[in-house]
């Protein structure tokens, strides 16, 4: 008779079915981690590029600025406000918070001067445009958009040639020669900080 084993046994069919599950779970975690890392890296780029929007606004908006030469003579009939040759306005305060206003050129050339606000509001940082005029007194800018979010602290600081850099607070400046900006952001990744500097705005 031949007494050789024909097939597996119930214990290697056993062992198999073991190391199978073994690997699966494996796998299954390093899938797992994978699309974790994914997801993260989405939500950070998605985060870097909102607040790189932002700061390039802020950017453009400082590099448009109106010159004081810009401004139009007053008139007796309708003479500028009083702010009319302050291009850039900036404050910073514990009670009233982060607000810079500025006189800038319109986005399409040759339609005049628009005036242009941010300010932080809780934790969410606005911008607000006025529609563009080519003369004074030009229209107050309403209806601000939500920029960015999740800002816990922002804080302003101004240039003065004598005595360098000097922190804005509880302050209102006009025209200053240089501003440096620097924000804290709460974000699912941590507490993150940026900082900006604008200028020279001679």
């Amino acid at each position: 008779m031949n007494n050789s084993q024909q097939g597996f046994t119930l214990i290697e069919v056993m062992v198999a079915i073991m190391l199978m599950a073994i690997v699966s779970l494996i796998a299954w975690r390093g899938l797992d981690s994978v699309t974790r890392a994914d997801a993260h890296l989405q939500a950070s780029t998605e985060q870097t590029e909102t607040l790189l929007r932002a700061l390039n606004q802020l950017q453009l908006d400082v590099n448009l600025r109106a010159g004081v030469e810009l401004a139009p003579p007053p008139s007796e009939d309708q003479p500028p406000p009083p702010d009319a040759l302050a291009s850039v306005t900036v404050r910073s305060s514990d009670s009233k918070g982060f607000g810079l206003e500025l006189i800038r050129s319109a986005p399409i050339s040759g339609d005049g001067l628009q005036r242009v606000r941010w300010w932080l509001k809780g934790n969410t940082l606005y911008r607000a445009a006025a529609p563009a005029r080519e003369r004074y007194p030009l229209p107050a800018p309403n209806n601000g958009v939500a920029v960015l979010t999740h800002v816990s602290d922002l804080q302003v600081r101004v240039w003065n040639k004598d005595k360098g850099w000097r922190q804005l607070s509880g302050n209102r400046q006009e025209n200053p020669s240089g501003m440096e900006i620097t924000l804290v952001r709460q974000t699912p990744q941590g507490v993150e900080h940026y900082r900006q500097v604008l200028g020279p705005l001679d």
